[in-house]
């Protein structure tokens, strides 16, 4: 410690190196952990999985209730199937009308999954036909505040009662995200009971023992195939099905993204440590005297290196203790800024398994950094080191450093290749045309309770009424409503069929019900024919408008206008409907995402047994003058005018909706690109202490070549030559690592190869021009050296 504090600079720069480097890896490290590493709190996490139905377009179909059963009497993989369904609904009674997410649920989802309450009891197989439900953990503290006798209160949901049977625990999970009410189902009493058209729900199954994932999926699979030949109406399009673990599928896009990250930071600790060690080992060249005179007076090798490697771990644990602080404040900084979508973030915080990393880490890196430099110092003759002092530095000494800065400058051009690999797929997805204007635009998503809107008629005289409420507000252009917005990630599909003929393998397109100003509202440009207007009556001829894709992959020699097609979209039959329309391609799904096939009908046309969907998720859609999130407690004003037992929620900007699309994208970007600058600025700083040592003991030398007529330049090139000669060799190192590894960042790219000319110029370009720069500094020093004085000193 005393030999510490008499170096400052030197203690303090190696601990605030070590503090940031461990603390951003644990900070990473417990994202990691709690998203992808935890088992999820379920019994056998192992043996969950769930699947969808693979169409063209779409690996994420759902099933239907007869698709359910027939998964279950047919599969030979599985012990158990549980099914759910998004299930939002409005909270009354309780104050204001609140909005709540939920899931419904088979009465033995809890049985089988494994899944635990805090407080009361599971739903069980004899609720399935009773009104009972359970709340969250927020719901109980926020609503409830936190009572200990909640349990066998009522709550009003969608305006009828139902009984508190439980409280879930905080770190519950499941497929639908954030859920605050769980109620079960009765697939007996649905009225989609008997109708395969009306695919909703999303499964958990729980599989044999000894059965190994392919043989999982080759079960599902030959079980769909029997269902495709023995139901083509329903069917026909299947391709199979796609099995998922269910950790897998509730991490879902985190897990590349988490991935990427805990390598990055790992490369910018593995910099951290290799600067640490290069400084160490220019501290130790320059105590050879110390230590030449230590070992004079009786001090072995190994009492030598055990000095050395103690003062490496002081620092270790004092900068492994600072870590823990910098890895809670980042931990909060990553939530903050992190996509919004992050799965399991209540589970995330720095626990005793963080903790326990961040001492590995403390204890690698003081081994990383003190033990070879160690061994290095101790080495060498006792008469070089008392004679020679400060300049007796063996080769294998020099040839270290050198290495390590090869080693820095290397990774640091890896992480600088993977950042500007980003930048410039994030610059080509902000670039591509989303189709539609989201600048001054609000929307706000209603569901209409079900027991007062359950037909087309009572949605459309709620439509009726509170548009002209919402057109007459200062400010608003124009005002819409729809089933689902760009970006909002809402799967809503129809089967369809050219010219009315019907085929056995009858393809879906995304479906869209809107009102006549949805495309002005968003800014959707027509490219032939027209838009719906008030005309478009539910007595007047069935149309439809589809988007460009659409138009030029059915009609791809002529105009789609007057065409006629089939819709399968909930009617007892396909209703035939006109093309009056074709509007521009709109990224629904994200800026990077295929385009889709869609077709849009005037929401006075959709067929009753469709309208559940509608009043469930019915976005309204405003264009503003100003900022748009201005407007919104207006708005929720005037809808609660109308109806206050309708709650207003997922208030946001069309600007909002597109940040989070590429949220996650963003936050990758910005991340890396951090860790890419903190090794690039750690290199740089390993090439300055190399060159500046290397002055200093070179100092005679220099001297000589002065006094025989050397220039300046040529002494500052000498330097030079010197001090990139290593940095070339890493420049080359870490440019064929980022050719061998772009395969791994290849599914985080877009429009970008993994070998993109601009990229690896944009890192060699900035790890040169940094080295220089580090470099020319103690070069143009020696330069300045006044030989006289140079040579008197020896």
């Amino acid at each position: 410690m005393r030999r510490l504090r008499q170096q400052p600079v030197f203690a303090g720069g190696v601990i605030a190196v070590l503090a940031v480097a461990i603390g951003a890896n644990t900070a990473i490290f417990t994202l990691v952990e709690g998203v992808l590493l935890r088992p999820l709190p379920l019994r056998d996490p192992p043996s969950l999985v769930t699947f969808t139905i693979v169409r063209p377009g779409t690996d994420r179909h759902p099933l239907s209730l007869p698709d359910l059963g027939d998964f279950k009497a047919e599969s030979r993989a599985l012990d158990a199937i549980v099914a759910i369904f998004g299930w939002s609904v409005n909270l009354t009674g309780s104050g204001d009308a609140e909005r709540l997410q939920g899931m419904r649920v088979s009465p033995e989802y809890f049985e089988v999954t494994g899944a635990r309450v805090q407080l009361g009891r599971t739903i069980q197989a004899s609720d399935e036909h009773q009104p009972v439900v359970l709340i969250s953990h927020g719901v109980w503290q926020r609503v409830l505040g936190g009572a200990p006798d909640v349990i066998g209160r009522t709550l009003a949901l969608n305006g009828e009662p139902f009984t508190i049977a439980g409280v879930l625990r905080p770190d519950f999970v499941s497929l639908v995200r954030d859920v605050e009410v769980v109620a079960p189902f009765s697939a007996s009493a649905d009225p989609r009971r008997a109708n395969r058209a009306q695919a909703f729900l999303r499964v958990i199954a729980r599989t044999k023992s000894g059965l190994t994932p392919s043989q999982v999926a080759e079960d599902l699979n030959s079980v769909s195939r029997r269902m495709r030949a023995a139901y083509p109406d329903a069917h026909g399009s299947d391709t199979g099905v796609l099995v998922t673990p269910l950790h897998e599928a509730i991490s879902g896009r985190a897990a590349p993204m988490l991935r990427m990250l805990l390598a990055a930071v790992a490369v910018m600790l593995l910099v951290a440590c290799a600067n640490i060690a290069n400084l160490f080992l220019v501290r130790g060249a320059a105590r050879r005297r110390e230590l030449a005179l230590r070992a004079a007076l009786g001090a072995t090798r190994g009492r030598i290196v055990a000095q050395l490697v103690t003062e490496a771990a002081v620092l270790a644990v004092v900068g492994g203790a600072l870590g823990v602080l910098v890895a809670r404040a980042l931990v909060h900084r990553l939530l903050a800024m992190g996509p919004a979508d992050l799965p399991r973030v209540a589970e995330i915080a720095i626990d005793w398994k963080a903790a326990l990393f961040t001492l590995g880490l403390s204890l690698a890196a003081s081994l990383l950094f003190g033990v070879a430099p160690a061994i290095h110092a101790s080495r060498g003759d006792l008469r070089d080191g008392l004679n020679d002092g400060d300049r007796a530095v063996s080769g294998g000494s020099r040839r270290l450093r050198r290495a390590l800065i090869v080693a820095e400058v290397a990774l640091s051009t890896l992480l600088l290749i993977t950042a500007a690999l980003l930048a410039r797929s994030f610059q080509r997805v902000t670039a591509v045309d989303p189709g539609f204007r989201p600048a001054q635009v609000l929307t706000i998503r209603l569901s209409l309770p079900r027991a007062r809107y359950n037909t087309r008629a009572a949605i459309e005289n709620f439509y009726q009424e509170v548009h002209p409420r919402l057109a007459a507000i200062p400010g608003i252009r124009a005002v819409a409503a729809a089933n689902v917005v760009p970006m909002n990630g809402y799967l809503a599909t129809t089967a369809f069929f050219i010219d009315g003929v019907i085929v056995k393998d009858a393809p879906e397109a995304h479906y869209r019900m809107i009102s006549s100003d949805y495309f002005r509202a968003l800014g959707i440009t027509l490219r032939a024919g027209r838009v719906f207007t008030p005309a478009d009556r539910s007595d007047s001829r069935p149309v439809v408008i589809v988007n460009e894709t659409f138009a030029r992959q059915y009609w791809p020699g002529g105009s789609a206008i007057g065409a006629r097609m089939r819709l399968d979209d909930g009617g007892s039959v396909p209703r035939v409907v006109d093309v009056v329309g074709v509007i521009a391609d709109v990224k629904h799904f994200g800026l990077e995402r295929e385009t889709t096939l869609e077709v849009y009908v005037p929401i006075s046309q959709v067929p009753d047994a469709t309208t559940i969907w509608l009043a469930n998720n019915m976005y309204w859609v405003l264009e503003t003058t100003g900022a748009p999130l201005a407007a919104a407690n207006t708005v929720r004003r005037e809808i609660a005018g109308v109806d206050p037992g309708v709650p207003a929620s997922f208030v946001r900007s069309m600007d909002q909706w597109m940040g989070a699309s590429i949220a996650a994208r963003r936050f990758n970007l910005q991340l890396v690109s951090a860790f890419a600058l903190a090794a690039l600025l750690l290199a740089i700083v390993g090439v300055y202490a190399v060159s500046a040592s290397g002055v200093a003991l070179r100092t005679r030398e220099i001297g000589v070549r002065s006094a025989l007529g050397a220039s300046k330049g040529e002494v500052i090139a000498l330097v030079l030559r010197d001090s990139v000669a290593p940095v070339l060799v890493g420049l080359i190192a870490g440019t064929a690592g980022g050719f061998v590894l772009g395969r791994a960042t290849s599914s985080l790219l877009f429009g970008v190869t993994p070998h993109d000319p601009a990229s690896l110029a944009t890192a060699a370009v900035t790890v040169m021009t940094a080295a220089l720069a580090a470099s020319y500094v103690p070069a143009r020093r020696a330069a300045t050296v006044d030989p006289i004085i140079a040579l008197r000193a020896e």
